[in-house]
């Protein structure tokens, strides 16, 4: 798609509130592009972000449904998606937008670690832990990031998970 100058630098300002953490001035510079159909999708993509970014996810889920409709990135989707879904109580959504993902790209370190997150918050331990080794045995950095994750609350006493902790710094002596 190829935008007009002015359509690129509202885009390019709106991305910039949004960097900014002024999702609200985000919002409110939106509508020029929300009301043309070239630029429609990129600015309810914008909005989603500043959505999510100011903690309205109810909102920012609706127009994630729109955006499904527009052939956006899924995974991006998936993972928004999800986020969303866990702040609105709603861990078997969040659970389902991880499969998805992992349906699609079973090697998505990011999305086995987010479905490790879900499923630990839902009780489902030994489902957990399975996701989260396997998203550290891909990618290294998310073996710190578990660390401090307080969503694996419930894994912090299994000896199975301080042993995967212990793999990662062990590793690196």
């Amino acid at each position: 798609m190829t935008l007009e100058p002015w359509q690129q630098r509202l885009v390019v300002e709106v991305d910039g509130w949004i960097d900014l953490d002024c999702c609200d001035k985000a919002i409110e510079r939106l509508q020029p592009l929300l009301d043309d159909p070239a630029t429609h999708s990129v600015a309810i993509g914008l909005r989603a972000r500043a959505l999510v970014a100011l903690g309205r996810h109810t909102e920012a889920l609706a127009d994630i449904g729109i955006l499904r409709a527009m052939d956006a990135d899924p995974e991006w989707l998936d993972l928004t998606e999800a986020w969303c879904r866990k702040r609105t109580g709603n861990l078997d959504g969040a659970i389902r937008c991880m499969k998805d993902l992992l349906a699609r790209d079973p090697r998505s370190a990011i999305g086995h670690f987010n479905l490790g997150c879900y499923l630990a918050l839902a009780g489902r331990l030994e489902d957990a832990l399975d996701e989260v080794s396997i998203a550290c045995g891909m990618d290294e950095t998310f073996r710190s990031h578990a660390t401090d994750e307080t969503d694996l609350d419930g894994l912090r006493g299994d000896p199975r998970f301080a042993a995967l902790l212990r793999a990662g710094t062990e590793r690196h002596d």
